[in-house]
């Protein structure tokens, strides 16, 4: 229950967008201030959670078939990876003096199936980790543990890891999602279509597919997709918003469910389909198929266009940032049945 509990901690903490900088020394000066609210603030997120758990996406990594289990337990909840070794965290810390030499550098945080040098579940990128004089490597190892703010980081002091057991090789028949890892994603795919006899895919040639994940509600699937434009792609990866200059990302995602998935409650589950069904903005036909603009209620609608359509009984959902609906009606000429094996 405890390790179950702190991996939708997790879960939870990677669906959550934090500001770029937190002032830590101006928050602990106002603790005094906000004791009260804070108190309210704490209970009411803690309800909040209680009740939002049951929706909280485990790893997507996790096999996701009828009538079996999500996720295999993971045998640590915190470590870094190093020589192909799980290192897990210790009370012990080090001084600079005490380093040898640097080992690598930390560039990507979370939970991943294909496990390279460097990934973590516990220390942020950008963190160096190093052996330590007088030391093996094959023993401990020693991580920076950063401080300050996003644009100004300070080294606070040196965690020593203790070496554990190997890192096992992955099941790629059993992984059923993935995220920006191309190795998963490609996995998850080729898992997914053959189960999947509804998938549909975009032939695009300037996106790429950036994540995949199957769910189910006991008895239908539910896929959703991610895509984003390739790197030098005509349409770009960004784009300006006019009259405030900001720049956001360009992404693409596909959620596709038979009718009555969820006892006919609409799946939503990062908040990338959310629209008002009685805000129908116009049908055109694209490749044979009929679809449906809606109205979405965030800002900036025109970079934000969504697209509904029903074929055999199965609901295809398009959504997007920072795209134009003329970007994605050219696109949409390209959404055909994935291929079987």
């Amino acid at each position: 229950m405890e390790q179950e509990l702190k991996n939708t901690l997790k879960n939870v903490q990677r669906q959550i967008r934090f500001p770029e900088e937190i002032d830590i020394e101006c928050i602990l000066n106002k603790k005094k201030r906000f004791r009260t609210k804070q108190a309210v603030l704490f209970v009411t997120l803690m309800v909040l959670f209680l009740l939002l758990v049951p929706n909280v996406t485990q790893s997507w990594a996790g096999l996701r078939l009828f009538g079996t289990s999500d996720q295999h337990p993971h045998p640590y909840s915190e470590y870094l990876v190093h020589d192909a070794h799980y290192y897990i965290p210790t009370y012990e810390r080090v001084s600079k003096e005490h380093l040898a030499s640097k080992l690598g550098t930390i560039s990507r945080i979370g939970d991943w199936e294909f496990l390279r040098e460097g990934d973590t579940t516990q220390y942020p990128p950008n963190s160096n980790y190093y052996s330590i004089k007088d030391q093996s490597p094959d023993e401990y190892i020693a991580v920076e543990i950063l401080g300050g703010t996003a644009r100004k980081r300070t080294i606070e002091y040196y965690q020593v890891l203790k070496r554990a057991k190997q890192v096992e090789k992955p099941d790629v028949k059993s992984i059923f999602g993935g995220k920006n890892d191309p190795s998963e994603v490609q996995a998850a795919y080729q898992n997914i279509r053959r189960e999947v006899r509804f998938l549909r895919i975009l032939h695009y040639p300037e996106l790429e597919r950036t994540s995949i994940a199957l769910r189910n509600d006991g008895s239908r699937y539910h896929v959703q997709l991610e895509y984003r434009p390739t790197p030098g792609s005509i349409m770009g990866q960004t784009v300006t918003i006019p009259g405030d200059d900001h720049t956001t990302d360009k992404f693409i995602w596909i959620q596709e469910f038979p009718e009555g998935y969820q006892d006919g409650n609409h799946p939503d589950y990062n908040g990338d389909f959310q629209y008002d069904p009685n805000q129908k903005i116009g049908d055109f036909i694209s490749n044979g198929v009929k679809w449906t603009q809606y109205s979405r209620t965030y800002w900036h609608a025109p970079y934000n266009p969504l697209f509904t359509t029903k074929v055999n009984g199965v609901i295809y959902e398009v959504s997007s940032q920072g795209c134009t609906v003329e970007e994605i009606k050219k696109i949409l000429e390209t959404f055909v049945q994935a291929p079987k094996k």
